[in-house]
């Protein structure tokens, strides 16, 4: 028989209550909400993802609308292609589709947002413009070339 994690940690829970607790924790159900236990399920297949997958640095999630708008759920999970090693030029992490990666200026810029550093990237032609906060900034960009 193969123990899971949430076997085991329900086992540890289950051994440090007193025999009486146990019966009286099984009798009251703790009722979540739908929103509740989809955040809870969410966080731990975040969690999870992040141990097998530890270059994973950003994380998006399309959000589940009340109004019924939308009725698929997307969950992208980015690895982190690249470090920011000072203002200068910075390789796409990602190829173009001829095989070439995009060139971008990166500068630090002097806000945070949520205590993280933010940055403006621009092509080296200008036709793009973005601020990325650092952890998006890492699955963004590649290598520094100059």
């Amino acid at each position: 028989m193969q123990t899971t994690r949430r076997s085991f940690l329900g086992g540890l829970a289950a051994a440090s209550l007193p025999a009486g607790a146990i019966a009286a924790s099984a009798a009251v159900p703790t009722k979540q909400t739908a929103k509740e236990r989809f955040e809870y399920h969410l966080e731990e297949m975040k969690k999870a993802a992040e141990e097998l997958d530890p270059l994973i640095g950003w994380w998006h999630v399309s959000p589940i609308e009340d109004d019924g708008a939308r009725c698929a759920l997307l969950v992208s999970a980015f690895r982190v292609s690249g470090r920011y090693e000072g203002d200068g030029i910075y390789e796409a992490g990602e190829e173009h589709w001829n095989g070439n990666r995009i060139k971008y200026r990166v500068v630090l810029l002097p806000d945070r947002i949520d205590d993280e550093r933010l940055f403006k990237v621009i092509t080296l032609e200008g036709s793009e413009r973005l601020q990325l906060l650092e952890s998006r900034l890492e699955t963004f960009i590649g290598r520094r070339i100059a």
